[in-house]
């Protein structure tokens, strides 16, 4: 389900997660949860040591969507719009969430999209 190195003109969710990620299972349930509302998502592996804020808000700025989730090398999970402060994201989770949080985050990421009430 993982797919890198996509191009950006697609009008997709951006997902950015640190390369210090060791395991990437958990990342699913967020990319199931977006996929549940049919929104394209495009995941990118970053080298930098960015704070998930900082990941999601530049993935919002890439996103012709203009919604990011940023992964940091700490499992912290955060959902932003780019209109947003960059250290105040709309959801913050953790990747040792319990899975039907990390799937309603990606829920909610593609109903940000679409303009609908949040789970």
């Amino acid at each position: 389900m993982i797919m890198r190195n996509l191009k950006y003109d697609m009008p997709s969710i951006c997902l950015y997660y640190s390369s210090k990620l060791e395991d990437l299972t958990r990342m699913n349930e967020i990319l199931w949860g977006i996929e549940e509302e049919g929104i394209p998502c495009q995941v990118f592996c970053k080298e930098d040591s960015l704070r998930s804020e900082e990941l999601s808000h530049v993935a919002s700025q890439n996103s012709r969507l203009s919604v990011g989730i940023g992964i940091d090398e700490n499992v912290k999970v955060t959902l932003t719009l780019n209109k947003l402060n960059k250290d105040e994201p709309l959801f913050a989770a953790s990747l040792d969430d319990e899975e039907k949080v990390l799937r309603a985050l990606g829920a909610n990421a593609g109903r940000l999209v679409k303009g609908i009430a949040f789970k």
